[in-house]
């Protein structure tokens, strides 16, 4: 609770304040900004420039994390498919509900603060990956359902490139650029990263929980309901399966992967439904409940890896 407790307590703060109204839309939305766009990219790319790599990464690290997202991935298309009985577009929301994790507003700030500087790496693999992998994958099926006349390779072709002008992502390669060079953030430079650094934790989770706040909560409980059965326990339980047993796996890459399995859903999730409309209230529903019952199974990994 020392970990998660304050954590969830600065998204109620968030949450709050919408509720208030000491915070409207506008503010949220600029909050919101600040966070993708100056925050968090200052943040990741200070902490991998700074950070000492490992000899070797542990790819099964990777596949051992993607394996897990991609099988209730299909699980949650098979839910939706033969229980529910929704239409392509609507199974590709299911499916990513089920797997993307809030790696970012979450993630990181349970991650860094629970195993420290040595959780920079594995994290930041996990999020360079996560986006382009799930996102690509989540859209073209959803074109495909819809009818848009693109191809899955076309789509992919399409996220990646956005991706690549994400800012999160350019952090990510300008601090490991920074790294692999042997160049060091010069002194006045590396003050202005970290106070922007230092900002970006406590403003993510006070603009998340606004954000939650702001979204609708209405829509289908028992789909939603059992996939936030697959987000929070199937995912991170087939996550610890593949890297312990199949992989072997050791030190910091298993508790990494597993509590980043074990984060609710992302606000991604609801957005891709709304874009879509795409089962946005099973969206919003989802992201919302993985987010309140998070609060007891996230507390639940941290204590099981101490």
């Amino acid at each position: 609770m020392n970990v998660v407790g304050p954590v969830f307590g600065v998204m109620a703060l968030g949450a709050l304040a919408v509720r208030l109204r000491v915070l409207d839309d506008r503010g949220v939305k600029g909050l919101v900004l600040f966070v993708f766009n100056f925050a968090i990219p200052v943040l990741l790319f200070r902490s991998l420039a700074q950070a000492t790599l490992p000899p070797d990464i542990q790819w099964a690290f990777l596949l051992s994390y993607f394996a897990g997202a991609l099988f209730v991935f299909a699980a949650g298309l098979g839910l939706g498919r033969f229980v529910f009985k929704r239409t392509l577009a609507d199974q590709a929301i299911f499916g990513m509900g089920a797997c993307f994790s809030n790696t970012v507003l979450i993630g990181i700030p349970i991650l860094f603060t629970a195993y420290g500087p040595d959780a920079t790496l594995p994290t930041l693999l996990i999020i360079a990956f996560h986006g382009p992998l799930l996102m690509s994958l989540s859209a073209g099926i959803i074109q495909v359902g819809k009818g848009g006349g693109v191809t899955l390779g076309g789509q992919v072709k399409t996220v990646s490139f956005e991706l690549l002008k994400n800012p999160i992502i350019v952090g990510i390669l300008l601090g490991l650029l920074m790294n692999l060079g042997g160049w060091t953030i010069p002194g006045p430079v590396d003050r202005v990263a970290e106070l922007l650094g230092g900002a970006a934790v406590p403003t993510a989770l006070f603009a998340l929980g606004a954000s939650l706040a702001a979204y609708p909560i209405t829509g289908d409980v028992p789909p939603a309901l059992i996939l936030s059965g697959l987000k929070l326990l199937v995912h991170p339980i087939l996550v610890w399966i593949l890297a312990v047993p199949v992989f072997g796996l050791e030190g910091i890459w298993v508790p990494v992967a597993v509590t980043m399995a074990a984060m609710p859903s992302g606000i991604n999730v609801y957005l891709f439904g709304a874009r879509y409309d795409a089962a946005p209230g099973v969206a919003a529903r989802t992201v919302f409940l993985t987010n309140v019952f998070s609060l007891v199974t996230l507390s639940t990994v941290l204590y099981l890896f101490q």
